[in-house]
């Protein structure tokens, strides 16, 4: 097996999309650990609710990842289709910290779901044409990685301002 050098994979692209994908989990992991807190004690939302926001958000997310995949191919162009869909995401996340009523975080994760459906095809496909074929694993692996340690860092950031005094709105903003 030939070794593959960090140059060959390590690319521009590949640590932004890295990163992207680090600071965007942190903020989207943070918002689900305190939202069903959230929606039962700020907005008395029901556990149904909770379900439906979920369900409906991820049925669209795989929806979305559908047209994602579609319209990157036909585009060709990657790269502004994973950039909007990761500023959808964060956008639509942070509307939470306005809502007075569950249908309007439902409407604020279904765009951010929507959104995160929309970008995934185009980020892998983005990652797929910035590195040679035997580099696929070290690339998307990084990817994965990153993203998995923002998942890991956001509840212990978001217990620790809600520790610290701060609300829900704070953290959704």
């Amino acid at each position: 097996m030939a070794t593959i050098s960090r140059r060959s994979w390590l690319t521009r692209n590949v640590l932004a999309i890295g990163l992207a994908s680090f600071f965007s989990d942190v903020s989207h992991e943070m918002a689900t650990t305190v939202l069903p807190a959230f929606l039962a004690l700020e907005i008395r939302a029901t556990p149904l609710a909770l379900g439906a926001i979920e369900g409906i958000a991820d049925g669209l997310a795989s929806f979305f990842k559908l047209i994602g995949g579609w319209w990157t191919d036909r585009m060709g162009r990657r790269k502004p289709i994973a950039v909007s869909g990761y500023a959808v995401t964060t956008v639509a996340t942070a509307s939470f910290a306005l809502a007075v009523s569950w249908p309007v975080v439902l409407f604020g994760r279904a765009l951010a779901w929507m959104a995160r459906g929309w970008r995934t095809p185009a980020r892998n496909a983005l990652l797929a044409d910035t590195v040679p074929r035997e580099a696929y694993g070290h690339a998307f692996g990084f990817e994965r990685a990153m993203d998995t340690v923002g998942a890991l860092v956001a509840p212990v950031l978001a217990l620790s301002l809600l520790e610290a005094g701060a609300s829900c709105s704070h953290i959704f903003a």
